[in-house]
């Protein structure tokens, strides 16, 4: 039978390490969460979870469900956020005894598979109609989006209070020309990261600006120009790694001092963050997939039955791209 202490050796890790991974106590790096998760599967290693879990001889069979944007995205450097998660899913599954399909949208909502026992949702492209007739067929947990009203169960980051947090740490610092750069709004994600900057420049007297950027499509020179007609901002926040990546790039083609003129803070910190020293604020990648599975396995067990929404604070990482 294997052993925790088995997990530890072909990870690498303590088995204190092993324990904290799995039951999400203490700090562990993502790196080493995925190679914890990564030992737990290749090794069939069974922790112990619930009692009815273990009794259970049914094997669900869940869906976990992509859309044709997000399969193209994990297929590059961008879309690193959703390997991770996708892989902390893939990795938690074999320990609560459920079976794993990744389908498209698309196909799901054309009816061109057989019906699962649940479906996690990944990423925020989903309408609140298709979402209403997946549930249909099965229970529905989403992850990385919300839509209001719709009480479905749901695991994110907390987008709003990473960004309200990082902005009010940098105005009581005395900054005041701090701007926010995000991706399109009609994401959750860019939503509530952005609703988050808005809210805590206006409750501290500041004028919110923001600039608008779909870095799968345009290059953001239009985008910095138009940032910096009038004046130099002293904080550039954005709402991914990715777009802070490319301003810090850019802002230093051009000659600025990154950070003695401007600071560059990023969202999410994927692995290209730490590379570019790109301060960032780290949503917990990992644990959103295995929160997601947990949920899920909850949900079919009838352990808890009643939806809820769970918000997963995010961690500001300090590199050299900001003075604070």
């Amino acid at each position: 039978m294997v052993s925790i202490d088995d997990v530890a050796k072909r990870a690498g890790v303590s088995t204190a390490t092993v324990s904290r991974v799995l039951n999400g106590t203490g700090y562990v790096s993502e790196e080493t969460e995925i190679k914890v998760l990564k030992a737990v599967k290749e090794l069939g290693y069974v922790p112990h979870v619930s009692a009815k879990t273990l009794a259970r001889k049914k094997i669900f069979s869940v869906a976990v469900v992509i859309s044709q944007r997000i399969k193209e995205l994990i297929q590059s450097d961008v879309g690193i956020f959703y390997k991770i998660i996708l892989d902390a899913i893939e990795n938690t599954a074999g320990i609560y005894k459920i079976s794993l399909d990744i389908l498209l949208l698309d196909e799901v909502l054309q009816g061109k598979h057989h019906k699962y026992d649940g479906y996690i949702l990944v990423g925020s492209d989903a309408s609140e109609e298709e979402i209403e007739k997946i549930s249909k067929n099965g229970k529905v947990v989403l992850v990385d989006h919300y839509i209001d009203g719709l009480r479905i169960d749901s695991i994110v980051s907390d987008g709003y209070d990473g960004i309200f947090y990082i902005t009010k740490k940098f105005i009581g610092s005395g900054f005041n020309r701090i701007i926010h750069i995000h991706g399109p709004l009609k994401y959750y994600g860019f939503r509530d990261r952005y609703n988050g900057y808005v809210t805590a420049m206006t409750k501290f007297g500041k004028l919110p600006i923001t600039f608008e950027y779909d870095d799968l499509h345009e290059e953001i020179d239009s985008v910095l120009r138009r940032a910096l007609r009038d004046w130099v901002p002293e904080v550039i926040i954005c709402s991914n790694d990715p777009i802070a990546i490319r301003v810090l790039h850019k802002l230093q083609d051009w000659g600025y001092d990154v950070p003695g003129d401007v600071s560059i803070v990023g969202f999410d910190d994927i692995p290209a963050a730490e590379k570019e020293g790109l301060s960032t604020m780290r949503v917990q990648k990992v644990e959103l997939g295995i929160n997601a599975v947990k949920r899920i396995n909850e949900i079919l067990s009838k352990q808890s039955i009643h939806p809820y929404k769970q918000c997963i604070y995010t961690t500001y990482v300090k590199r050299n791209s900001s003075v604070i």
